[in-house]
Formats: C-alpha cells, sequence, structure tokens
C-alpha cells in the first residue's frame, strides 16, 4: 500500500516487476542475497489517494492491467481531492480489467488525509477478508 506516491511507486512495481524477487532486475550489479528466496508477490494493494499510474495521471489501461497480474485492490479517497478524476478512472479501468476492486470515498475530504477520518478498520476489514479467501 502506499500513500499517493507511494502508492503509486508500489502500483509500479506490481505492473511491471511481478513475481521478481532477485534485485538484478532494476540494479545489474547486484548481488543475491537469502533474502531473495522469499515471494516478493503481493496479495493485496491499497491505493490511499493513490492509483496506478505516475505522478498526478492515473493509468487506465485496460489491456496492461489485465495482462499484469494485479491482486486486490482498495481505493480511498476524499471527495475534495484534485484527483478525483484519476482515482475513478483508474478503478474504472481496473474493473473492466476483472481486477477486484474496493472503494471507500470520504465525504468532504481533501488530499493527504493521512491516517485520520476512520478508513483504517474499513481497510482492515477489506484486508483481512482478502487474504481469508486466499
Amino acid at each position: 500500500m502506499g500513500f499517493f506516491a507511494g502508492g503509486i511507486l508500489a502500483g509500479e512495481m506490481l505492473l511491471n516487476v511481478d513475481g521478481t524477487v532477485n534485485g538484478s532486475v532494476l540494479d545489474d550489479d547486484y548481488i543475491p542475497d537469502s533474502l531473495d528466496s522469499i515471494s516478493a508477490d503481493a496479495g493485496a494493494d491499497g491505493m490511499i489517494y493513490s492509483f496506478y499510474g505516475r505522478l498526478s495521471v492515473a493509468s487506465t489501461d485496460v489491456e496492461k492491467f489485465s495482462s499484469s497480474d494485479l491482486p486486490p485492490t482498495y481505493f480511498c479517497y476524499g471527495t475534495r481531492d484534485p484527483f478525483v478524476g484519476e482515482f475513478e478512472e483508474c478503478v474504472e479501468a481496473l474493473t473492466a480489467a476483472g481486477i477486484p476492486v474496493e472503494v471507500n470515498v470520504l465525504e468532504g475530504r481533501p488530499h493527504g488525509y493521512g491516517y485520520q477520518e476512520g478508513w483504517i478498520p474499513d481497510y482492515d476489514a477489506w484486508l483481512t477478508g482478502v487474504f481469508a479467501s486466499n
């Protein structure tokens, strides 16, 4: 999961480095160690006022989403966030790609509300449900 830019970075990894557990995909000088034998696959993703895409521009690439084996994704954002349209377009494209999506829209909340606004128990319940079904 990640908040805004952190979510975009997490999403970038899920879209483009799925299943890779060896850092050499990012750095030719990387020397693998014992941690590389542990799976880095994600079972869920949390986009907290964030989206798959690049900074300020959400991806709506249904084909890329379909081929990336993305995990179920939770979106949480406020109605006063300047990126509401980006969140909604990304959610629509993920849904069209068949990716399970949960959306929690916080009425009247701006961008950057952090851990406030009571969304964490809902996210926890969603995560618990995702992991219980796997």
